[in-house]
Order: C-alpha cells, then sequence, then structure tokens
C-alpha cells in the first residue's frame, strides 16, 4: 500500500496516525507513520522549465535524496511517461513523450526504496 498526506510544516518529522478508505468508508488503524524529511527526495529545480507538446524534450530535475538507478524511476509529465535516460544522486534527466492535447499540467515523481519525490508543487 502507498499513501500520500499533504503537510504544511517546516518541522523536520511528522507523525500521523494511518487511515484506510475502502469504497467511501474510512477505518483509522493501529500505530502511527513518521514522515522523516532527512530520507525524502526533494524536487529544487527543473530545466528547462517548458517544452514542445510534440515530445522529445530532454528535461533535467535537480535535488536531493535522488537514485543512482535509472529503472528506479517514475516519472510522469501531464500524464504521459518521461522515459528516464540518466541519473545521479542529485539529477535525474528524461525525455518527454508527445502530449495528446490540452490537459492540466503536472508532476509526479517516483524513486523505487524512496518513495514519492517531494516536488513542491513545481511543474514542466
Amino acid at each position: 500500500m502507498y499513501g500520500v498526506e499533504s503537510v504544511d510544516s517546516t518541522a523536520t518529522s511528522y507523525e500521523c496516525p494511518p487511515k484506510l478508505t475502502l469504497n467511501g468508508v474510512e477505518t483509522s488503524l493501529a500505530g502511527s507513520v513518521t514522515y522523516q524529511g532527512s530520507i525524502t527526495p526533494v524536487l529544487t529545480t527543473i530545466a528547462p522549465r517548458f517544452g514542445k507538446v510534440e515530445g522529445g524534450e530532454p528535461v533535467t530535475f535537480t535535488g536531493t535524496g535522488f537514485s543512482t538507478v535509472i529503472s528506479d524511476y517514475k516519472i510522469v509529465i501531464d500524464g504521459i511517461t518521461c522515459v528516464v535516460t540518466s541519473a545521479t544522486a542529485t539529477t535525474v534527466i528524461c525525455t518527454t513523450g508527445k502530449r495528446p492535447g490540452i490537459v492540466q499540467s503536472s508532476l509526479s515523481m517516483y524513486i523505487e526504496g524512496k518513495g514519492n519525490v517531494s516536488t513542491k508543487g513545481k511543474i514542466f
């Protein structure tokens, strides 16, 4: 199972009770989950900031806590997979796919073994 909670806090760690929602019914689970900022990958910059709708654009994401293993990444821009071509502990480069039309801009970055990257609202 995976979950996401958005917390507006400057604390380096945050404890929250886990909840499960199934068929619209929310159930609190025993125990707690602790978020630790020091182990969460964080995106700091994207270059370039814009690209062509035809795709084929290399995009460089810079941050902290990244993986050096290309296959660890799942990057999705505007609902389209961005194929990772290079990865270091601080930089990952992917090539955009063709955008099928007008869609709301979005960015999702996931690193296997580390979880979701904190994009801090940045989009390409």
